[in-house]
């Protein structure tokens, strides 16, 4: 197993401003985390993320997975403590942010990732706080805590455990399949749409070529135009449902 860990230099660490990105408050020490770990053979790359911006990009010629990463932290002493694990696990390539799990009165810490995979390979990922920005993958099933998330051109499934912030999704040939907790669903150009919960916030549905299921809606509107498929609300709770352009069978709740 070749494992790759990037630790601080600590002449690296500069006293400036952090990049648009990084935790803002408090965060002036930074020095960069990056690794390459041969992808040949590989079925998928695991990617535990946490406090900081994600990227992910897939690329056709692409035969290893490069990470380059920002690592930022209040002093150089919180900085060393921020590392980048990359390494092969078996037939997955597992990337993490290594960050100390503890309370923030010694100030911030985070590592912005921008990752490039192959782009025939799975995606698996865990992020925890910052925006998430994902696209040019074969598949990709996410946990993300917070933050903005972005999907563009997955050429299977999605799969999304999201609970706050905003979700637009893109260009995905498979199944979208979606749990939210809080904040705007935007999704169009899909295959088909599972929504299982959804709290609150609208949900915007554009160009769907197979069919729509929303389980349980909480507090929204819901606007779906241009289904090739079924339109099915199971449950809502507030908020209004417009429909148009379904060529299926529409199944909403009696009252709206």
């Amino acid at each position: 197993m070749k494992t790759v860990l990037a630790v601080l230099a600590g002449s690296l660490a500069v006293a400036t401003p952090a990049r648009a990105g990084l935790w803002d408050w408090n965060c002036d020490q930074k020095a960069p985390r990056d690794a390459s770990v041969d992808a040949a053979g590989a079925r998928q790359v695991r990617v535990v993320a946490r406090a900081g911006e994600l990227k992910i990009h897939g690329s056709a010629g692409a035969s290893a997975v490069a990470v380059h990463g920002t690592a930022c932290a209040s002093t150089e002493e919180r900085l060393s403590d921020v590392k980048l694990i990359a390494e092969r696990r078996g037939d997955v390539v597992y990337v993490e942010a290594s960050i100390p799990d503890d309370d923030w009165s010694g100030g911030a810490r985070a590592l912005d990732l921008d990752i490039e995979v192959p782009a025939s390979m799975a995606l698996d990922v865990e992020d925890g706080s910052g925006s998430a920005h994902i696209s040019g993958v074969a598949s990709l099933r996410i946990e993300d805590g917070s933050g903005e998330l972005e999907i563009d051109g997955v050429r299977g499934a999605v799969n999304v455990d999201d609970g706050s912030g905003s979700l637009n999704i893109a260009n995905v040939d498979g199944q979208v399949r979606l749990k939210d907790g809080s904040g705007e669903i935007v999704a169009h150009d899909v295959g088909s749409v599972l929504i299982d919960e959804d709290g609150s916030g609208g949900v915007q549905l554009t160009n769907v070529r197979g069919n729509v299921v929303i389980r349980d809606d909480g507090s929204g509107s819901i606007s779906v135009r241009e289904v090739a498929g079924d339109f099915t609300v199971d449950s809502d709770g507030s908020g209004g449902i417009d429909h148009r352009d379904v060529r299926g069978r529409v199944k909403i709740p009696s009252d709206k």
